[in-house]
């Protein structure tokens, strides 16, 4: 007796129209228990595989874990070598999370963004590179079992299929609420729904034919009819249940019935499934009531580990109809509901004690689920050790970004953990972390507020400094504070780093150095010494730059070598503002980069490009940093950094006004204020105005804006030390040599923490010293700090031109300055140069002189024409001084242009420079 698809072709004309079109979509198939979705979505699978598209199927299952059905499917599809590809590589940990043939990348740390976001992003990226060849399919099933982070996954994938060749089909059960997600799901814009009506009385004829193999009396058609209700699993139970109780027998070619068929109530499904339970041997009848207590997902291996050898019993439940044979001749229920009515038939004693004695024989199996174990613990009456395992399988939701299922697990365990003092805090540590981790600092004070009362001893303790390490991460230290004063020991360095941390954010210099040194000196956790070494580091950054760099190198190397790579990551990135503030050594942001990206830390990688673009905007010049801000930018957005995109925003308007494209930044910095309403990015209008009007040769102007800039920064003594401060010190002198002040309110603040200023000051005070001896030594001084930002320096020596300083303009260095400036796109102060060099009645060079094709391997890593030229020389062995010989350019130019290619290749030597 078989059934096959009826009835279903207009539903499943639109489900392959929707994965043939042009445009990605996400459709769910929605229907009753038994409606026939999963006989639909394997047709469907059927055809879209014969028509030649990628097609692979997952589905959910209650406790199996969270992305269950979404890495069911890709891991058919997408194997570990696409980790490689160029568009998948910067999510391959991210996708190594859940799909468990990819290699690993190292334990992430805190999120700084939604991790489903992040994931959202790495399965768009995936099936980008899947579709490029052929239409891809997802075809999921059972998402009433889902968990919520799965649904949210799917809820955002359905926002971004739209420019991707793929389609993702799931398949849900309308008759339950089934989890929150799936009314979010259901509402979402771009998500069409198909909904699988009840069979029409001709449909439900054909189905009963089918399933008996000939033709019906009118009678039974219509009893079927009216007592299935259109349903296609009951049509063919009840049609099956006629023939079983022999009211229906074969005559000849045809059926017949023996009795009426009228009256009395209709059999229900769990009566006809109690029939076939009853009328099997009683060892088939037990290894059937032990896989409906595992789940709705027939494992055979799994059984067998429960109740031996299940080899030559199970195929006699595929001749009951309990079960049956899928597409590759996998055994599985006939249907969910037929699991769930033969385990209504068990007692509530037999549930538990089948479920006890599996626990038993599967509790400590590697490759079974802790959730199942959990479960059968659970009823099978051993519910702290049911807690035990959930609290493990949360650490392992927090471990793949899957939060919202932590926090479920993590309640669920709770409740079982009555009655265990200590594992109940234990339970209540990870639910604040996890939190902490969501952000989520208002529920992480309530979990901590609810179980501290009843806490003492290192309970206490534990429970204290988990919650204020959750304010510290939400920036609430008052609150913090009041924690650890309940955490009872100063004296242990975890609450000593915390200590650190609060005082840091009060202004209180010496209080956060004291208590991070002391911590940092004492043998506790690695993860707790690298915290207090980085308040050290903080705390030291402005009064003593070398010892601050000192505590970041030493918190690096402590971080690596216990393998924390969130730490690490921290290390080098504060390493790597130090690199800009010309106090420690280059390559750290790029370092830190490629570990976040292993680590799949991509809000984190994202924050790394952004400060990567500062250190090399005076390297590669405000146009050439522009595709990498674009880049940002438009990544930031994608994963709801608002305060990186902002930022990101604003060095692209800045760009716009050096490429000549002045009247785009403005809108830009209004998107700025929309995002992060900040006195610190409306400063940056004043400054973008002052670069036009100097761009223009307007000095006055471009001193009236700078004014206005500066005038909002000094009320944010919390501002970076921007070299915005330099630059309006220099413009100022320039302006009025005799105006003392602004070189004094520079050198008397701490903004001279940052190189550029540093350089700034030297420049403005050598034009102040102009006909001095002095005025030489001054300008080599801001040469020397700028030499690997040869962006800035011809941007500041410029501006000396008016007062030349060094000579009637110098010529030769408004010409090197031209030439790079040329090089690099950055036409406005190259005609600005030539203007200059007009003026001084000098010949204007030749454009052309300075293009130099760059092959696209150097120029996708930023390479320009003239560093083309050097690292073609320097492969020739040639040094710095033959270099500048041949190329007519200064030796610190080429100096300069040998540190920006050991940056972009990430060379660690000349030597190591790759092939022009």
């Amino acid at each position: 007796m078989t059934s096959a698809l009826v009835g279903r072709s207009a539903e499943l004309a639109s489900l392959l129209a929707a994965c043939h079109d042009g445009s990605g979509e996400l459709v769910l198939l929605a229907g009753c228990a038994g409606s026939g979705k999963t006989t639909l979505l394997e047709e469907l699978t059927r055809r879209l595989t014969a028509a030649g598209a990628l097609a692979a199927s997952g589905h959910a299952v209650p406790g199996a874990g969270p992305f269950r059905p979404v890495a069911e499917a890709l891991v058919r599809l997408a194997p570990p070598s696409l980790a490689d590809d160029e568009q998948v590589c910067p999510f391959r940990a991210v996708l190594a999370r859940i799909l468990p043939t990819w290699p690993p990348g190292p334990a992430s740390g805190v999120h700084l963004v939604d991790p489903v976001v992040v994931l959202g992003e790495a399965v768009l990226a995936l099936l980008r590179v899947l579709a490029a060849d052929r239409r891809t399919v997802l075809v999921l099933d059972d998402a009433h079992w889902a968990d919520r982070d799965t649904l949210a996954l799917l809820e955002y994938l359905a926002g971004g299929l739209h420019d991707v060749a793929s389609s993702i089909v799931v398949a849900m059960r309308d008759d339950q609420a089934g989890p929150d997600g799936l009314a979010a799901l259901r509402r979402h814009p771009r998500v069409r729904t198909v909904v699988l009506e009840p069979l029409r009385p001709a449909e439900v004829a054909v189905l009963a034919r089918r399933t008996v193999g000939g033709e019906l009396p009118p009678e039974a058609e219509e009893y079927v009819t009216r007592v299935s209700e259109g349903v296609p699993l009951m049509v063919t139970e009840v049609t099956t249940g006629l023939v079983d109780s022999g009211v229906l027998v074969r005559d000849g070619p045809a059926w017949r019935t023996t009795r009426a068929l009228s009256g009395g109530p209709p059999p229900s499904h769990s009566a006809l499934v109690d029939g076939r339970v009853a009328g099997l041997t009683p060892r088939v009848r037990e290894l059937v009531r032990t896989a409906a207590v595992l789940g709705p997902e027939l494992d055979p291996q799994l059984l067998a580990r429960v109740a031996g050898d299940v080899v030559e019993e199970l195929p006699a439940a595929v001749d009951a109809g309990l079960l049956i044979r899928g597409p590759a001749g996998e055994l599985r229920w006939r249907h969910a509901l037929t699991c769930s009515a033969v385990l209504a038939g068990l007692t509530a004693p037999g549930q538990a004690a089948v479920a006890a004695r599996a626990a038993a024989m599967l509790d400590g199996a590697a490759d079974v689920p802790r959730s199942l174990v959990a479960n059968l613990y659970a009823r099978g009456g051993r519910p702290v050790r049911a807690a035990g395992l959930l609290l493990e399988e949360a650490r392992d939701a927090v471990a793949v970004g899957a939060l919202s299922t932590a926090h479920e697990i993590l309640g669920r365990a709770a409740v079982l953990a009555v009655g265990d003092a200590s594992l109940l805090v234990a339970i209540t540590v990870e639910r604040i972390q996890a939190f902490a981790l969501a952000t989520r600092t208002d529920d992480a004070i309530a979990a901590a507020a609810a179980a501290l009362p009843a806490a003492a001893g290192p309970d206490r303790s534990a429970l204290a400094v988990a919650a204020a390490r959750a304010c510290v991460a939400g920036q609430r230290f008052d609150r913090a504070g009041h924690y650890l004063a309940l955490a009872g020991d100063p004296n242990d360095p975890r609450v000593a780093a915390l200590a650190a941390h609060i005082a840091l954010d009060a202004g209180d210099l010496e209080r956060a150095l004291a208590s991070a040194t002391w911590a940092a000196e004492q043998a506790g956790p690695p993860d707790v010494v690298c915290e207090a070494l980085e308040v050290v580091g903080r705390a030291l950054r402005r009064r003593d730059p070398a010892a601050s760099t000192a505590a970041f190198e030493r918190a690096e190397r402590v971080a690596a070598h216990h393998h924390l790579t969130p730490w690490r990551i921290r290390a080098l990135a504060e390493l790597g503002a130090a690199e800009l503030f010309g106090s420690a050594p280059t390559g750290r942001i790029a370092e830190a980069r490629a570990l976040a990206l292993d680590a799949g830390m991509l809000g984190t990688a994202t924050a790394l490009d952004l400060q990567a673009i500062a250190m090399t905007v005076g390297a590669e010049g405000m146009v050439g940093i522009l595709p990498r801000a674009g880049r940002c930018a438009y990544r930031a957005g994608r994963l709801g950094l608002t305060g990186i995109r902002a930022h990101a925003l604003m060095w692209i308007a800045r760009g716009r006004v050096h490429e000549g494209r002045t009247a785009e930044a403005d809108p830009l910095l209004d998107e700025v204020d929309r995002l992060v309403p900040s006195p610190l990015y409306r400063s940056e209008r004043s400054h973008n105005q002052a670069t036009d009007a100097w761009l223009q040769g307007d000095d006055d102007r471009a001193v009236r804006e700078l004014d206005s800039c500066i005038a909002v920064l000094r009320d944010l003594p919390a501002a970076p030390p921007a070299p915005v401060w330099g630059e309006w010190a220099l413009l100022r002198t320039v302006h009025d040599p005799g105006d003392d002040a602004p070189r004094a309110e520079l050198r008397d603040s701490d903004v001279l923490v940052q190189a550029v200023n540093r350089a700034a000051l030297a420049y403005a005070d050598a034009v102040a010293a102009t006909g001095r001896a002095d005025a030489a030594a001054l300008l080599a001084e801001g040469d020397r700090l700028l030499a690997p930002h040869p962006f800035l320096r011809y941007r500041f020596r410029v501006m000396l031109v008016p007062r030349a300083v060094d000579g009637p303009g110098d010529p030769a260095l408004l010409r090197e300055a031209h030439a790079w400036l040329l090089a690099h796109q950055e036409v406005r102060m190259a005609r600005l140069c030539e203007a200059h060099l007009r003026r001084l009645g000098l010949p204007v060079p030749r454009p052309g002189r300075y293009i130099e094709p760059v092959p696209p391997r150097l120029r996708a890593l930023g390479v320009t024409g003239r560093e083309l030229q050097v690292l073609a020389l320097v492969a020739q062995g040639l040094g710095n001084v033959e270099i500048a010989h041949r190329l007519q350019l200064s030796r610190r130019t080429v100096e300069t242009h040998v540190s920006s290619l050991l940056l972009k290749t990430g060379a660690t030597s000349r030597d190591d420079l790759p092939a022009p």
